[in-house]
C-alpha cells in the first residue's frame, strides 16, 4: 500500500510538472541532507549535510550524492523572517534560518524539470510561500529552523532532497 501510494504520488508529480525526467545533474545525482538533531524545548530542528568522523561529509553539493531516481522527501522551507529563539545555541555552520521546515511524501528527485516545479510541489503540499530548502538558507552545509522532518523509525539516517542555487550539477533539476 505505501509503495503504491508513493508511486502514485511520483506519477502525479511527473504528470503535473509536464511529464518527462529532468537530467540536470550530469551524472544523474542530486544533493541530499539529513536531520542532524532536534530540540523539543524550542521546537527546532537542525538539518544539513551530515558528517561521519574519519570519513567525510555525507552530501556532495558539487555533483550530488544520491541517484535522482531515489524516492525521498523534499525538504521544504518557509522563510518567515523569524528571530532566533532566545537561548538557542547555534554555531558558524549551524545558523538560525528564520523559518519553518517540513517534508513532503517521498518523490523521485528527477520528477522535477526545474527548481520552479519542485518549489511548486512544496507550495501545493504546504501552501503559499513554501519552497525547496536551499544549501545557503543558513550559513551553508546546515541550518536550524522551526518544524521537523517527518516521522520515521530510521529518521536519523533519512535523506532529504534539497536545492543548491550555485552548483548546477548538484541537483536533479535545472534553474
Amino acid at each position: 500500500m505505501k509503495t503504491t501510494r508513493t508511486l502514485l504520488i511520483s506519477a502525479f508529480v511527473l504528470t503535473a510538472m509536464g511529464g518527462g525526467v529532468a537530467v540536470s545533474a550530469a551524472n544523474g545525482y542530486g544533493m541530499t541532507w539529513t536531520k542532524t538533531s532536534s530540540d523539543a524545548v524550542y521546537g527546532v530542528v537542525d538539518v544539513g549535510c551530515g558528517y561521519t568522523p574519519g570519513v567525510a561529509n555525507q552530501c556532495n553539493p558539487y555533483t550530488g550524492d544520491t541517484p535522482c531516481a531515489a524516492l525521498l522527501p523534499l525538504l521544504c522551507f518557509y522563510d518567515a523572517g523569524l528571530s532566533k529563539p532566545a537561548g538557542l545555541i547555534t554555531s558558524s555552520n549551524h545558523e538560525w534560518a528564520g523559518g519553518v521546515v517540513a517534508t513532503t511524501l517521498p518523490v523521485a528527485g528527477n520528477s522535477f524539470r526545474r527548481i520552479t516545479d519542485a518549489n511548486r510541489y512544496c507550495e501545493q503540499t504546504f501552501g503559499g510561500g513554501w519552497r525547496v530548502a536551499e544549501f545557503h538558507d543558513g550559513a551553508q552545509w546546515y541550518f536550524m529552523a522551526y518544524g521537523n522532518v517527518g516521522n520515521s523509525a530510521n529518521e536519523a539516517r533519512r535523506r532529504l532532497w534539497v536545492d543548491i542555487s550555485d552548483q548546477p550539477a548538484g541537483t536533479c533539476w535545472t534553474r
